[in-house]
This record gives C-alpha cells, sequence and structure tokens, in this order.
C-alpha cells in the first residue's frame, strides 16, 4: 500500500504545517481562503468552530483587504470575521507574517507583567499595540523573530506554573 507519507508527516506536526507550508503560501497569495482560515481558528481555539463556518463567502475577501491596511486596522478587520477576537486575528497575522507578529495570549502577557513591562492584562487593540511593541523590541533585543517571542514567554509561563505547583498565576 502506498500512502502520500510526506503530506501526512507534515499534516501531523501542525503547527510546523501552518507556519511553513500554510503561511508562506497565504503570504504569496495576498489572502487566506476557508479551508485555511479554518485550520488555523481551530489550531489557536476550537471554541468558536460554530462561528468559523459562517465565515465561507467573507474570509478571502477580508483577509484580503486586511493584509493591505495599516496594523491597528487589519486587526479591527480581522476581527470582523466571526469568532475571531484579537487573539486569533493574532494568530492569522503571526502565520502569514511570523517575522513580523507574535501571537497574543494571556499567559505572555502574564509574563511581560512578571518580566517588569509596562503592559495591561486586557487584550484591546489599544493593547495589541503596545504588546507589538513590546515583542518587537525585545525580539530584535534577543536576535529572535516576535513569533519565537511569543513562544519564549508561553513556555516561560509554562514553567512558572509547573515551579508553583500549578496554582492559578491569575489571582
Amino acid at each position: 500500500m502506498k500512502v502520500d507519507s510526506k503530506k501526512y508527516l507534515a499534516l501531523y506536526d501542525q503547527e510546523n504545517y501552518l507556519f511553513n507550508h500554510l503561511g508562506p503560501a497565504i503570504k504569496k497569495r495576498g489572502f487566506i481562503k476557508f479551508d485555511e482560515f479554518y485550520k488555523i481558528c481551530m489550531w489557536k481555539s476550537a471554541r468558536q468552530k460554530p462561528k468559523y463556518i459562517k465565515n465561507k463567502n467573507t474570509v478571502e475577501k477580508l483577509t484580503r483587504t486586511a493584509f493591505q491596511l495599516k496594523e491597528d486596522e487589519k486587526m479591527k478587520m480581522l476581527c470582523k470575521l466571526k469568532g475571531v477576537g484579537i487573539p486569533t486575528a493574532s494568530a492569522l497575522l503571526a502565520i502569514v507574517y511570523p517575522k513580523k507578529y507574535p501571537i497574543i495570549d494571556v499567559r505572555c502577557v502574564y509574563m511581560l507583567k512578571e518580566l517588569r513591562e509596562n503592559i495591561n492584562k486586557s487584550i484591546t487593540i489599544n493593547n495589541w499595540l503596545k504588546y507589538l511593541r513590546i515583542m518587537r523590541n525585545i525580539a530584535k533585543e534577543n536576535m529572535i523573530t516576535p513569533r519565537e517571542l511569543d513562544k519564549v514567554l508561553f513556555a516561560m509561563h509554562k514553567e512558572k506554573l509547573e515551579a508553583d505547583g500549578f496554582k492559578n498565576l491569575y489571582k
């Protein structure tokens, strides 16, 4: 029996597939197709699955427009997609432009505060813009991409959670 092993090995490592296969194809094309959008959104957060499906007829047009706008406008446009908030919109941007965009996540924001960065824990567009500035500066200083930095912060959070006996860190 012959199987397409390369295809399925690539699909198995979902994050690698999204960032190294889908992202470059989307960037080259200039917009996200619905099936790509759905895969990315389900990877980021499956909770909004019923809403994601409602974007079949709008995702290509909205993402094509969003990718041509200024940063705050990009975010506003992506958040027009049903089920997409700032964290998921940041994942869409990070997959297409990983050298420019990190994914915003409460765990990353928490770790920035632990590192004495002056950032509010609420995830608003203004706070996302501040998060971008902070992340880009720290990433540049450490010679990594903003996407790599969000992975670093996520891992730091996991380490802190384990060291604190898995207590809720947000109290």
